[in-house]
């Protein structure tokens, strides 16, 4: 007896898929099941419509990146085909998940000078091959040569070339070509307030670090420039690595934290790098495009922001009057200033250290070429230790920097608070060589100083 497989018998012939749809979050296998009906021995093919979504084999599906795809089912003799749909999420990673994951592709980052030595230390990550992502800040520096790029792989590569650089931004991307075998992070706009992030780098030059929180603010805005604000603990070290969300998307780049709160930090979001102009230059034609120093004018309060510990990262004072907050990292932390005048003027500097702690810091004043002109004197003011400083400067570039000097253990230097309260002023000096002039003038600011202190 014989059996024929005839066009009627492939008309009558189907089968059915199981499920028909699903979801799946990445990393995850699913068998999709497959029931004929009036088929001998049938035989499938399997098509995915998205490879960086999906693949399939024998009808085992895995998910690979967020998205929408569709598995399509071929049976061979009866010509006839059966559609999934699949839906792909990213899966939500724990923080040793998202160090796994992210961290191979994190750098550390020391500048180098003409001399061979390390200037300053920093962070960066590789999003796309041959390009690791930092911030100005952190290969800017007047000497710099070149960057030493280390890898968690062992692999170090130095870079002498920058494809872009936006010092307004504080972004910057080197020119690595050797880099091989480093995967390329996903990148993403920041998600929900409130939601997980992790901010990873080499914080005081501790590579390998993680440190997790939230998603304060998704866009603040400071200078007019946009921000994510977070809460995961950063240090000097941690400039130019990735804050990334809790599917191990990039979503900023760590720039800076406000020293005069808890838990205040800023990162640079993502996609303004899409606004950088791409130049290739050397990292020494970089240094050369000086700061435009505006001349002190107006009212308004500082915040010190890191890294300013050297005279070419010098933050910049814009107003006459008004106050600095800043804090110190440890018994060797210097943080430097840069204003420029355009007269004959008077600086009165007042400063507060710490609880009681005024004796243990100093504030210098230093000309354009770093020259030490005049550093602060104690002062004891109705019981409250300060330091004070009074100077008369002509026309010109100057630096102010704020330093511990030693005497204390060195855990009380460690994130200790100070605040400066200056004026220039073509007036009197509220400030003379040996003490305080009980003046109704100095009381006034003294009131000021309070009155900022408590709010």
């Amino acid at each position: 007896m014989f059996f024929f497989y005839t066009a009627d018998s492939v008309s009558a012939a189907s089968f059915v898929v199981s499920p028909g749809q699903m979801t799946l979050v990445t990393g995850q296998t699913k068998t999709i099941q497959v029931k004929t009906k009036g088929i001998s021995k049938p035989s499938y093919s399997w098509k995915t419509s998205d490879r960086d979504v999906v693949t399939v084999s024998k009808g085992k599906v895995k998910a690979i990146g967020a998205g929408k795809a569709t598995i399509t089912v071929y049976e061979q003799k009866s010509k006839r085909k059966q559609i999934v749909a699949v839906t792909v999420n990213w899966k939500k990673l724990d923080a040793q998940a998202a160090f796994k994951s992210v961290n191979p592709s994190v750098t550390y980052i020391e500048m180098i000078d003409r001399n061979g030595d390390v200037t300053s230390l920093g962070s960066g990550f590789v999003t796309k091959q041959g390009e690791v992502v930092t911030n100005h800040h952190v290969v800017s520096g007047t000497d710099n040569e070149r960057a030493r790029i280390h890898f968690p792989n062992g692999m170090i590569y130095e870079a002498k070339y920058v494809k872009a650089v936006n010092e307004q931004l504080d972004l910057a991307i080197l020119d690595v070509p050797q880099m091989v075998n480093i995967a390329s992070l996903r990148t993403a706009k920041a998600g929900s307030t409130g939601s997980v992030i992790y901010a990873l780098g080499s914080p005081k030059g501790i590579n390998n670090t993680i440190t997790q929180g939230i998603l304060s603010n998704r866009r603040v805005y400071g200078g007019g420039l946009p921000y994510i604000q977070f809460s995961a603990t950063v240090n000097p070290g941690n400039s130019g690595g990735p804050l990334i969300d809790q599917y191990g998307r990039v979503i900023g780049i760590v720039s800076w934290k406000r020293s005069d709160a808890e838990n205040m930090n800023y990162a640079i979001p993502y996609e303004q790098l899409d606004t950088v102009l791409r130049k290739r230059q050397t990292i020494s034609d970089i240094q050369q495009q000086l700061v435009e120093v505006p001349v002190v004018q107006g009212e308004g309060e500082l915040d010190e922001q890191e890294l300013n510990d050297t005279f070419d990262q010098a933050d910049i004072i814009p107003y006459a009057q008004g106050s600095i907050s800043g804090t110190t990292f440890d018994e060797e932390d210097v943080d430097i200033f840069r204003f420029r005048t355009n007269r004959n003027m008077k600086l009165v500097l007042l400063g507060a250290y710490g609880s009681q702690l005024a004796p243990y810091f100093k504030i210098g004043l230093y000309d354009v070429e770093g020259e030490p002109i005049q550093y602060s004197e104690e002062f004891d003011l109705e019981g409250n230790l300060i330091q004070g400083l009074v100077v008369n400067i002509a026309p010109g570039d100057y630096f102010m920097a704020v330093f511990p000097i030693e005497g204390l253990s060195a855990t009380d230097y460690q994130e200790t608070p100070y605040d400066l309260f200056y004026e220039f002023t073509t007036g009197e000096s509220l400030i003379s060589s040996n003490q305080f002039d009980k003046s109704q003038k100095l009381d006034r600011v003294l009131n000021d100083i309070r009155k900022k202190s408590v709010d």
